[in-house]
């Protein structure tokens, strides 16, 4: 995938997840402020990245993110180790 296509799919996914639209989330958009973000809206948002992606994230440091770009960076640092 091209990685100019990643911001958007994961707005996208996110925005599936919080039932907002995909134009409101941002790479400085936190979890915490998207509407009702919770423990079982990360492990969607988690399961729903990683299938998306095709890719595997450690789950603590994954928690550990706050932001939509930091998860961005995440996802492409994964894509790349796996090639």
């Amino acid at each position: 995938m091209p990685s100019h296509e990643l911001p958007e799919d994961l707005a996208r996914i996110v925005a599936d997840v919080t039932d907002l639209p995909a134009e409101a989330i941002t790479p400085g958009s936190c979890f915490q402020d998207l509407g009702e973000w919770s423990s079982l809206a990360a492990l969607r948002l988690l399961t729903a990245v990683e299938e998306h992606f095709g890719i595997r994230l450690e789950l603590r440091r994954y928690l550990d993110t706050e932001t939509v770009g930091e998860l961005s960076d995440m996802i492409a640092g994964s894509a790349e180790a796996d090639r």
